[in-house]
């Protein structure tokens, strides 16, 4: 368990996401947030007490807002509430993993800092309980078209209303008996309530923000990959370092993650730069290696880019209807599309497959008779398992497909759904095949360098390829020596 992560007034990161999803780390919502979210929760009850709960203008009622429909017009405000939770508990597919749920829930604590969400003090500081104990939500991955993560959203409020299910400490339980289990009774939902819970795309954010922290890992874990093929490639085993990695030359480079990409192989292969060649001189490595550093940085920038536009949504208030406390009135907008964080989605998929594509070459000019290996007497990892990398890459040039340009109308509101959401699954799902792709080009690159380290290797080049070759020699094959590999390098592909 981490340090303390505090909900305030100021800016969540992705890193303290990750923190309180992934490590469990304590939440501490600080006065200036309460105050914020108190002062948010008095406008909703002025407006309601002004015009009353099923008037016309009453808060509360989404979309058509003060349309009371006559099955829940002989309702109470809560059941009112509750109904409205229970028309969005439309997600299908498998559960949400623990860390994932996790991250929903810490993501729509976050916008409800900000105070325009309308939501009771009592009400935050009990889901912050629920990370804090840790009961989590069983949430359907499936559902949300990228206009508020209702589908997902809706079993959080499900659970604090002791309804549905929940996770505790590993067990699926019934929500009651879960918060039970940690000394937790049941809310009610208040007027106004059940859109503070729904209307919001913390599915997007949270789980968005695991996806780009993983993907990080990976664009600096391509760097690794990049530096054993560059060194197994070389008939010597020694390799050197081209000017394609040297500081002077990418100095002058726009990319950010270009220059820190050649740096780090740079700094891997610890050897001096080679002069150019002479004229007509035939480059050893090629533009597979000579464009690492572009191809890498191009991701990084992407995932820098991505990290910085959910950081940013993360600290505005984003919902609909959203309490303007500058006015004192709830005000309506487009705020739940997600049209940014889909386009985001859909060009890291790409840059993804781009750069599992540079690999799986790498790993050809490994593999693939440039450099013959098979004598040295070795080669301990199946010579076929180069076919798996490709057979990834294809695979990952299908999800690259863009879903802003293949989605359909929202039929609710008969306008283009971003389908954020289903972008965010797909590059879930590409990620998890990038760190397949570069498992399989570190583990070919150290079988291909034999179990023999150089004292002209630096250490972290030698510390990967201790790790990788103790991984190659329990005789492992497949996924398990996949994931035995990416182990080794202290990459989570999960």
């Amino acid at each position: 368990m981490g340090a303390p992560v505090v909900f305030g007034t100021g800016p969540i990161s992705v890193d303290d996401l990750v923190a309180v999803s992934r490590d469990d780390a304590i939440v501490v919502l600080d006065t200036a947030a309460l105050d914020r979210i108190g002062a948010g929760r008095a406008i909703v009850d002025r407006q309601t007490a002004a015009v009353g709960v099923d008037a016309p203008g009453a808060p509360s009622r989404g979309p058509g807002v003060g349309r009371v429909a006559p099955r829940t017009a002989t309702l109470d405000a809560s059941a009112v509430e509750e109904r409205v939770v229970h028309d969005r508990r439309g997600g299908i597919g498998l559960p949400l993993s623990v860390d994932r749920a996790r991250a929903v829930v810490a993501a729509r604590l976050a916008g409800w800092t900000r105070g325009a969400s309308g939501i009771r003090l009592e009400t935050a500081v009990f889901v912050a309980e629920l990370l804090n104990r840790g009961v989590t939500p069983v949430i359907p991955s499936i559902g949300s078209v990228g206009d508020g993560d209702q589908t997902h959203l809706a079993p959080v409020a499900t659970l604090v209303i002791g309804q549905g299910e929940a996770v505790l400490a590993g067990e699926r339980l019934s929500a009651r008996v879960a918060l039970s289990r940690v000394g937790l009774a049941p809310l009610g939902l208040a007027v106004h309530e059940a859109l503070a819970f729904v209307h919001h795309n913390a599915y997007s954010l949270g789980v968005g923000a695991l996806a780009l922290h993983r993907l990080g890992a990976l664009s600096r874990l391509a760097d690794t990959t990049s530096a054993l093929s560059s060194r197994a490639g070389a008939p010597s085993g020694l390799g050197e370092r081209g000017p394609a990695f040297d500081a002077t030359v990418l100095a002058g480079s726009p990319s950010a993650g270009t220059r820190a990409s050649a740096e780090r192989i740079a700094e891997l292969l610890a050897t001096p730069v080679r002069a150019d060649g002479a004229r007509g001189e035939r480059d050893p490595d090629g533009l597979r290696l000579r464009a690492t550093p572009q191809i890498n940085g191009a991701l990084a920038d992407e995932v820098t880019a991505a990290v910085l536009l959910v950081e940013a949504t993360l600290a505005t208030a984003s919902d609909d209807p959203l309490v303007d406390q500058a006015s004192g009135v709830l005000r309506t907008g487009g705020l739940l599309h997600g049209a940014r964080l889909a386009r985001a989605f859909d060009g890291l998929r790409a840059a993804v497959a781009h750069t599992a594509a540079a690999a799986e070459r790498r790993l050809a000019r490994i593999d693939g008779g440039e450099v013959d290996h098979r004598e040295t007497g070795h080669r301990l990892v199946p010579h076929r398992l180069r076919q798996s990398a490709a057979d990834l890459v294809a695979e990952l040039r299908v999800l690259a497909t863009p879903v802003v340009a293949t989605g359909v109308p929202d039929e609710a509101a008969d306008d283009p759904a971003s389908f954020a959401g289903t972008s965010l699954r797909l590059l879930e799902r590409s990620t998890a095949l990038l760190a397949d792709v570069l498992a399989v080009e570190a583990v070919v690159a150290a079988d291909a360098l034999g179990p023999a380290e150089h004292d002209e290797w630096s250490v972290g080049f030698s510390v990967a390829h201790a790790g990788l070759r103790s991984a190659i020699e329990q005789e492992q094959h497949g996924q398990q020596l996949v994931a035995a590999a990416l182990a080794a390098l202290g990459v989570d592909r999960s």
